[in-house]
């Protein structure tokens, strides 16, 4: 069993990442992959991860990126435009690449990066131009990245988020992919939402698919659809904990931690038992050396 993306240093599981990481190893948990999302977590993140190191060496793993949104955040909070808004992206690359220079030994992938056109519509008033520029800056950045994946040959954690009935952010992103990669970047798309027709294009360019807990949910259909159509060869399951806690989770209204960790895996993986019908055993161990074979810097099968 393995979370393959997980944001330990957001509350709570910043709090409580001892006692849920026990929880997981206890459970036939074996690794877990540690997202970050920009400059404000990547200390944090590092400072747990070499900590959970030392009594569990085989288990963490830490991935280094920029996330997608963090570029419209950075737009809203300081009142940014134009020129000022792609001045503002290149200034996080420049952060998270000294970060990474300095510490690149401990980085097992770049993640999470990605595109996102979804929260900046849902979440701020922006401008059309606004919204063009910050789409722009966010590709900018993603081929950036993609770039970095290729020179240090890095494994990519990838987010990207449409607006309802549209295709037009996967479409990028895997053109970039494609463009930058030439076939060769190795990564995996975090909970993928998706369209079935998108999906064969992910799976041609040989990507990986992160499901979570949406499948566990009464809205999930589009994503157990997903699920059907998706190889268990490219299968990997995540939590995107703290967010994200399973379906039994969310019904009991007095459950002590009510938040997405990585023990949940195990009922994700249920889930994905009754709807693939194969045996627990043969997709816990398939995916699992889908993670290794992925992600594993050093504990290579």
């Amino acid at each position: 069993m393995h979370d393959s993306h997980i944001h330990i240093s957001m509350s709570p599981l910043k709090e409580n990442i001892q006692e849920d990481i026990y929880e997981f190893t206890s459970n036939n948990g074996k690794h877990i992959l540690i997202q970050t999302t920009d400059i404000t977590d990547y200390q944090d993140s590092l400072d747990m991860y070499t900590t959970l190191k030392k009594k569990y060496p085989k288990v963490v793993n830490l991935a280094l990126g920029i996330h997608p949104s963090r570029i419209e955040d950075g737009v809203a909070k300081n009142n940014l435009e134009g020129i000022e808004i792609f001045k503002y992206a290149q200034k996080q690359y420049e952060l998270f690449k000294e970060f990474f220079d300095k510490n690149k030994e401990y980085i097992s992938a770049i993640g999470e990066c990605g595109i996102d056109y979804y929260s900046m519509d849902q979440y701020f008033n922006f401008s059309k131009e606004t919204k063009e520029e910050i789409k722009e800056a966010q590709r900018r950045i993603f081929t950036k990245l993609c770039k970095l994946s290729l020179k240090e040959n890095l494994p990519m954690s990838i987010h990207a988020r449409d607006i309802k009935d549209s295709d037009k952010c996967v479409k990028d992103t895997l053109k970039i992919l494609a463009k930058e990669g030439n076939g060769l970047i190795r990564g995996s798309f975090h909970s993928y939402t998706g369209s079935i027709k998108m999906l064969y294009q992910i799976l041609d360019l040989g990507l990986y698919v992160g499901f979570n807990a949406i499948i566990t949910y009464p809205s999930g259909e589009n994503v157990r659809e997903i699920l059907k159509n998706t190889p268990l060869e490219r299968i990997l399951f995540e939590t995107d904990g703290p967010f994200l806690p399973t379906q039994s989770v969310r019904k009991k209204k007095n459950a002590t931690k009510r938040y997405g960790r990585p023990v949940l895996v195990k009922e994700i993986i249920e889930k994905v038992v009754e709807i693939k019908g194969i045996e627990y055993e043969k997709i816990e161990s398939i995916t699992d050396i889908n993670y290794i074979t992925l992600f594993g810097k050093e504990d290579k099968p």
